[in-house]
């Protein structure tokens, strides 16, 4: 008899784990719940979420209520006779209701060693905070955040990875962890509370970044960190300017610290630490263009202290 699984996930991220699932001979996918379509982009074009659409080239049964608590989505959930829920960047908080319904267990796939960074944004952070290694947890969802005991752990390297980069590495270990668990016998772990961090949602604020209060390693972090969205950005001459790549550089460069240099066709900014090379930059109402580019168009922007 094969393992029934009700799915609840909406974004990329939680794509390959649906797959996984879909793709593993002794796992049924009962139903899966996603976000409602939502407008995306300056258009506003109404779009499905990805796991939507994964869900429809399956054939699977889809749910996409405004409210996942809500008594018909229970009774849905119930009827389905789960094994295991997987929940994976769902986006709605589970009641108490839907907590009981699994036979076995509610599993989560969280982008982090647990208890180290619980909340939102476990992969910005680790990235942020120069950690070495991160991973994914497999763990029991309960009602506290992120607090359910432990199952598996899997570690990755973060080495120099964008959080894009990162986080397919981690969507990808976290669907094969996942697989392991439900389809094996794994003893699960209490966390130690003791040790618990969290992490806040991501605002577009985050990406500003001070050439006068951070060094050139914690802004490279910062554009690693925020790759995507919301990207880092500081002001210039009365408007928003992207920094869209950017390097810790060994280059010696003379004036003050937050003063922009223009060497060769290269752009330097000093920091109280090294000096950052900037790449690719946007000003704002205006195009992406390479370093080159922009000393061409903007002559005043040598000497500037951001």
């Amino acid at each position: 008899m094969k393992t029934k699984v009700v799915f609840l996930g909406t974004p990329e991220f939680a794509v390959p784990v649906l797959q996984e699932l879909i793709d593993d001979p002794a796992i049924e996918v009962e139903l899966v719940i996603t976000q409602p379509d939502r407008p995306v982009g300056r258009g506003g074009a109404v779009t499905p979420p990805p796991v939507k659409i994964l869900a429809e080239k399956a054939g699977l049964t889809i749910m996409q209520p405004d409210n996942v608590n809500g008594d018909d989505i229970v009774e849905m959930i119930e009827g389905a006779e789960p094994d295991y829920i997987v929940v994976v960047a769902y986006g709605q908080i589970l009641g108490r209701k839907i907590l009981k319904l699994a036979k076995k267990e509610i599993l989560n796939v969280h982008a982090s060693l647990l208890p180290k960074y619980r909340g939102a944004s476990p992969i910005q952070s680790a990235i942020l905070s120069g950690d070495k290694k991160t991973g994914v947890s497999i763990m029991g969802v309960r009602r506290k955040m992120d607090a359910g005991p432990v199952y598996l752990e899997e570690k990755v390297s973060i080495d120099d990875k964008n959080f894009v980069q990162l986080s397919e590495e981690l969507t990808g270990v976290g669907a094969e962890a996942l697989i392991k668990v439900v389809n094996g016998s794994f003893k699960a772990k209490e966390q130690d509370e003791s040790k618990a961090t969290y992490c806040k949602k991501v605002s577009r604020k985050d990406g500003e970044v001070s050439f006068a209060e951070m060094d050139a390693e914690e802004i490279v972090r910062r554009w690693r960190a925020f790759y995507g969205w919301p990207g880092i950005y500081t002001y210039w001459d009365g408007k928003r300017l992207k920094l869209l790549e950017v390097e810790v550089s060994d280059v010696e460069v003379d004036g003050s610290v937050g003063m922009v240099r223009f060497i060769g066709e290269k752009i330097y900014v000093l920091t109280h630490g090294k000096t950052i090379e900037i790449k690719r930059l946007q000003l704002e109402g205006k195009k992406e263009m390479s370093a080159g580019e922009f000393m061409r168009g903007y002559e005043k922007f040598d000497g500037t202290v951001l």
